[in-house]
């Protein structure tokens, strides 16, 4: 079912991701919204983008702390509680057994209700897009770390106890069914993705920002998802919105009733 996702706000979440700047430009006003609400965000972060420059006054040491550094002062913006570097190499991404290992550590430190991470299927978009294989490869080790990898007794028992992770949020995807709305959020995506100054090289990510927001929430309107129909008060549709494939893993959890 296409719809809104309005009304949902998960008690923790963890975005997975292979570089620092990832998530503040695909999902940081869906991040930004639910740490607003409450919500506990760890941010896993698989390298530390020491490959992502053309300038040559950088080694690889320093671009990397540089990145880590603008990580944190993104995260901070966005309310993220958590951020944990993983360090692996940047441009060199694999999703490997020893990447799954790692990243159902952090699920089972963490235990997040939701995790967030990219599409592995999405190698083209538009016509001017080849996705970073950095960017693939994060979402097929993210998607093996929550299912089964984290839940299984028997599986690295070293390493946690295991977690059900109830639901996926999976972005920068060709086949989204749910949207959230990030009208009042957007300006904080745009705050938090101005914090990577070395991967922007003085230009205002701004409009290119609110031209994608704009365009997801077109999107949903001409997939026929309703506005905001389980958020009551609100009955405009969005201006601006992320787009994600959610996997519902088990139903959602509800308090018991008083």
């Amino acid at each position: 079912m296409l719809k809104y996702d309005a009304g949902y706000v998960p008690g923790s979440a963890m975005a997975i991701f292979a570089h620092p700047d990832d998530a503040e430009f695909t999902v940081a006003g869906t991040i930004a919204g639910w740490a607003k609400a409450g919500c506990e965000v760890t941010l896993v972060v698989i390298t530390s983008g020491n490959a992502g420059t053309h300038d040559r006054s950088f080694t690889r040491e320093t671009l990397a702390r540089t990145r880590e550094r603008e990580e944190r002062a993104a995260a901070r913006v966005l309310g993220v509680k958590n951020v944990v570097f993983l360090r692996h190499d940047d441009c060199a991404l694999q999703p490997t057994l020893e990447l799954r290992r790692e990243l159902v550590r952090e699920i089972r430190r963490f235990r997040p209700e939701v995790v967030i991470c990219g599409d592995p299927q999405a190698w083209f978009y538009n016509d001017n897009y080849i996705n970073h294989p950095d960017h693939r490869a994060a979402g097929v080790a993210a998607l093996e770390a929550v299912f089964p990898a984290a839940e299984m007794e028997l599986l690295w028992p070293e390493e946690g106890t295991p977690h059900k992770v109830q639901a996926v949020y999976v972005s920068s995807t060709h086949s989204p069914n749910t949207w959230v709305d990030i009208t009042g959020t957007i300006d904080t995506k745009i705050e938090a993705l101005k914090a990577h100054a070395s991967q922007l090289g003085g230009w205002d990510p701004s409009g290119r920002i609110l031209e994608w927001g704009k365009s997801e929430a077109e999107k949903a309107r001409e997939k026929g998802a309703p506005a905001q129909s389980d958020n009551p008060g609100h009955t405009d549709p969005p201006k601006y919105a992320e787009g994600f494939r959610v996997i519902k893993l088990r139903e959602r959890e509800r308090p018991p009733e008083s």
